[in-house]
């Protein structure tokens, strides 16, 4: 089966990332938190299943992993969308996590990405 969903990304981390794909697609960027969640990607079509998310680290010349590609470190699965749902949220977390969420509107900031944020220092 598949979703063709419009994508959110949502960056909790304190520094920008770009180069964000899921199952190689969408390639775009996000500002670090708070300054996250702005941009819609539209129409783009999912394979329901595993899914990997890869995102590249930038920031002010000389920090740490700049250009580093990170893969997320726990398993992501899009097996079930929200019926009606016609967006898809990719929130990418400091400890190199993702979370994919869907939603009939909008999405918001996750209350994890907000927690971390915090406890890592960009919010």
């Amino acid at each position: 089966m598949k979703a063709t969903l419009n994508v959110v990304l949502f960056n909790y981390l304190n520094r920008p990332i770009f180069d964000v794909f899921i199952d190689g697609k969408v390639g775009r960027g996000s500002d670090a938190y708070p300054a996250t969640g702005a941009g819609i990607i539209t129409g783009v079509p999912f394979d329901l299943g595993p899914k990997t998310v890869t995102w590249r680290l930038d920031g002010p010349k000389g920090t740490p992993r700049n250009g580093d590609t990170i893969s997320n470190k726990n398993p992501l699965r899009l097996d079930t969308v929200t019926q009606g749902a016609k967006y898809l949220g990719v929130h990418i977390y400091p400890d190199d996590t993702a979370d994919l969420t869907t939603s009939i509107g909008i999405p918001d900031l996750h209350p994890r990405g907000v927690a971390m944020a915090r406890e890592y220092g960009s919010g």
